[in-house]
């Protein structure tokens, strides 16, 4: 039982230790928003892609490609997304906390969980079929949340095209509202710099592309930064202020996202035969918390923006003990 609770603090506690330290620096003023604006844009464009890029890159399409790890997981996102539009529908009444139930469900921080928790469980070799769904889940999960947040968005964001006749009531927009909101967001997955990556990583592997040796190395250098710097800047974003007056429902999405979605996809993906690095990967895409886009797409979105941070505040320090628990069970039953 030692050997499994030290394993699973071994895999999880540097991840938290960065967290910890962005919370810190948040904390004792350190860094302003403009400062965290700039380390998030340099982060997003360039750090996490050229990561994405450089562990890409790592995978043989050819002998390594785990179609039905990707299938799986594509299915199951999708079904997922349907049916917590479906519940929430039913049981939410407010448009706003609705959308962020909903996107809570089935959206999280894979992207920065998923490959230094990869590395930390399985070593460099386990982190190919976490790489694998990167690109998968940015595509996905942008598509269904600009869809859902389209729908759900405030009445105050909607552009009015009289001509057009189209109104903003009760939450749901007119279609051409949802077709340039549709539209945009094609160009921006397209544009997106983690798809770029991904697409270029995914390319170069396929054509076996060589890299001059002081570029692989410069790529790798940079690529190693990544995972700490968005780890801190997570933390650094982490706000609970008036928390305590919607405590109830936050804690409600927060469950959703850390205990009831791993709690019925992790089992499932187990029945379905997945060992090792792959349960891995679905296992951390199903259990890490809801992602930090969801703030800011719902702030853009005028979509429930401080539900959405506390909601994201709140799962993120629970993570830290969720995640730790999941990993400690499926080691304990020689999953992992």
């Amino acid at each position: 039982m030692l050997v499994i609770l030290s394993y699973s603090f071994n895999a999880v506690a540097p991840m938290f230790v960065a967290v910890a330290l962005g919370a810190f620096i948040a904390k004792r003023g350190l860094a302003g928003s403009r400062e965290i604006m700039f380390l998030n844009t340099l982060c997003f464009r360039y750090l996490l892609a050229l990561h994405i890029f450089n562990n890409v890159l790592q995978v043989d399409f050819y002998a390594e490609f785990k179609p039905r790890l990707v299938g799986t997981f594509i299915v199951i996102i999708t079904a997922l997304y349907g049916i917590s539009w479906l519940v929430f529908s039913l049981a939410v009444k407010d448009y706003g906390r609705r959308c962020i139930y909903i996107v809570t469900a089935y959206r999280s921080n894979n992207l920065i969980y998923a490959l230094p928790l990869a590395a930390n469980l399985f070593g460099p070799e386990g982190v190919k079929p976490a790489a694998m769904l990167v690109p998968v889940t940015i595509i996905f999960f942008n598509f269904f949340t600009v869809i859902v947040m389209v729908y759900h968005r405030g009445p105050q964001a909607l552009p009015l095209n009289a001509a057009q006749g189209e109104k903003a009531g009760d939450g749901v927009t007119g279609n051409a509202s949802m077709r340039a909101a549709l539209k945009k967001c094609v160009f921006e997955v397209i544009t997106n710099p983690l798809i770029i990556g991904s697409s270029l990583g995914i390319l170069f592997s396929l054509l076996r592309l060589p890299l001059p040796a002081f570029i692989k190395s410069g790529v790798n250098s940079i690529a190693l930064a990544s995972t700490p710097v968005s780890l801190v800047l997570l933390g650094a974003q982490i706000n609970l202020k008036a928390l305590a007056g919607n405590m109830r429902a936050v804690l409600g999405a927060a469950a959703l996202r850390l205990i009831v979605v791993p709690g019925l996809l992790v089992p499932l993906v187990v029945a379905l035969g997945f060992r090792g690095p792959e349960l891995g990967a679905l296992a951390v895409a199903f259990a890490a918390p809801p992602a930090v886009a969801n703030l800011i797409m719902a702030r853009n979105y005028h979509v429930a923006p401080e539900f959405a941070a506390q909601t994201v505040s709140l799962a993120t320090l629970l993570s830290m003990i969720t995640i730790f628990v999941m990993v400690a069970v499926l080691r304990g039953l020689g999953l992992f």
